[in-house]
C-alpha cells in the first residue's frame, strides 16, 4: 500500500525532506529487498522503518545532509539486499554477515561501532553485547542493518543515543508483526519473539508491556510515532484474532 510524504510527516512525525527523500526514490534496480516492488516505502514493516531510522538519526543530532548522502543510504540498500538473500535461503547468516562486512569495510568512519558489531555477531546466539542486542535472539533478527551506520562520523555518545532508539523502533515494529502472527508461527513451528517472553497468555500479556515501554521511549524523541504505535497496538488488541490469545 502507498505511502505519502503526508502521512510520513503527520502520522508519523518524520522530517519533511527525510519523507519525500524515500517516498520519491526510485527502487534500486536488482536488488532482492525490493523484488517485484513498484514502490520504495510502503506500509510494510520491512519499508516504513526505514524513513522511520533514518528521521530518529537525524532527530538524535546527525544532520539531513549526512542521513541522506547518497552513498550512505546506497551502502544501506546493499545490506537489505544480503538480508534478502539471507532470508530467501539462497545464503546462509555466516555469508550474510560477510557480506555487510564486505559492503562497509572501506567506508567506515565509526570504528568503535564496528568493533562491537564485531564482538556482538562474534557468538551467533546473538547475546547482549555492550549496547547492542535484547534478552530475546528473535528481537535482533535485523541488527546487521547497524553496520551501515559505521559509515557516519560519529562520537560515541551520539552514536550510542543512536542505537538506543534503533531498540525502540525496530524490536517494537518486530515484536508487532510477531504477535499477529503467533498462532499461524506456532502451527508451523517457526520462531516467534513472543514465545521468549513466556509460555501462553503469559508471554503474550509481558509482550505487550515490553511494546508500551518502548513505545514510551519513543515519544521521548518523535511523540508522534509514539502515540501512531500505541493507537496500532490497541487496534490490535481489539481484533477477534487477538483476543482469542489474551482470553485462551
Amino acid at each position: 500500500m502507498f505511502t505519502s510524504k503526508q502521512q510520513l510527516h503527520f502520522d508519523l512525525g518524520v522530517d519533511p525532506g527525510i519523507a519525500a527523500f524515500f517516498v520519491n526514490r526510485k527502487v534500486p534496480v536488482n536488488n532482492f529487498y525490493w523484488k517485484d516492488r513498484l514502490l520504495y516505502v510502503s506500509k510494510g514493516t520491512g519499508y516504513l522503518f526505514i524513513p522511520l531510522f533514518f528521521d530518529l538519526q537525524m532527530k538524535c543530532g546527525v544532520s539531513r545532509e549526512a542521513v541522506l548522502n547518497e552513498e550512505y543510504v546506497t551502502l544501506m540498500e546493499a545490506i537489505l539486499n544480503s538480508a534478502a538473500l539471507h532470508e530467501m535461503e539462497q545464503i546462509s547468516f555466516v555469508e550474510h554477515l560477510e557480506n555487510c562486512k564486505k559492503i562497509i569495510e572501506k567506508k567506515i568512519k565509526n570504528y568503535h561501532l564496528y568493533n562491537d558489531l564485531l564482538g556482538y555477531f562474534g557468538d551467533q546466539r546473538l547475546l547482549p553485547y555492550k549496547n547492542l542486542g535484547t534478552f530475546n535472539k528473535a528481537l535482533n533478527r535485523g541488527d546487521t542493518f547497524l553496520f551501515g551506520t559505521c559509515f557516519l562520523d560519529l562520537d560515541k555518545q551520539l552514536s550510542d543515543k543512536i542505537i538506543e532508539y534503533w531498540y525502540a523502533l525496530v524490536p517494537a515494529f518486530l515484536l508487532m508483526d510477531d504477535i499477529s502472527d503467533l498462532h499461524e508461527d506456532q502451527v508451523k513451528n517457526e520462531e516467534n519473539a513472543v514465545t521468549a517472553f513466556g509460555p501462553g497468555h503469559e508471554g503474550l500479556e509481558k509482550s505487550i508491556e515490553f511494546l508500551k515501554v518502548k513505545f514510551n521511549h519513543l515519544k521521548t524523541i518523535n511523540s508522534a510515532l509514539g502515540l501512531y504505535f500505541e493507537r496500532s497496538l490497541e487496534k490490535k488488541l481489539q481484533t477477534e484474532y487477538i483476543q482469542s490469545l489474551i482470553n485462551n
